[in-house]
């Protein structure tokens, strides 16, 4: 007899993920799409795809030279421009997962998202503060409808 919890599948822990970070799940049925699923809130829709690695990544990886295909899957997916794509890594000791975006001609890590209450696990806040330059993007809130995107002149 074993006892225990039984272990939960990696689409199981990411869809877990996504809804602490206030997203829904929706897996994806068609096993010719190379991707596990979407993630979906107000206007935002990602493509996610999932990789479990027995070891760690380095923290200057370049992502798209560890996993080529799983990012040329991600890239070549037949969605609009408009959907985000993601590759979700996760190690075997560590029980969070490292999020990548896949743009068209490059990677990048996503290091915090306050708006997700997402901090990567190997965030490097001290290199992050003494940054040379740093912008913080106004967001339009709901139902402004536009109106505080341009200041007025008088």
């Amino acid at each position: 007899m074993v006892k225990g919890r039984p272990a939960t599948s990696l689409k199981d822990e990411a869809k877990k993920c996504a809804e602490e970070m206030g997203y829904h799940w929706a897996d994806n049925t068609d096993p010719s799409v190379p991707f596990h699923g979407f993630m979906y809130r107000n206007r935002i829709l990602v493509a996610v795809k999932l990789t479990k690695v027995r070891y760690g990544l380095d923290d200057d990886c370049i992502i798209e030279n560890k996993f080529p295909d799983l990012v040329s899957d991600l890239r070549s997916l037949p969605v609009p421009p408009w959907v985000l794509r993601e590759l979700w890594v996760r190690t075997q000791n560590e029980r969070a997962y490292r999020r990548f975006y896949i743009l068209p001609d490059t990677t990048a890590e996503i290091e915090e998202n306050t708006a997700e209450n997402y901090r990567n696990t190997h965030f490097r806040e001290a290199y992050w503060k003494k940054a040379p330059f740093r912008i913080d993007i106004p967001f339009r809130k709901e139902g402004d409808g536009g109106k505080n995107d341009t200041p007025k002149t008088p």
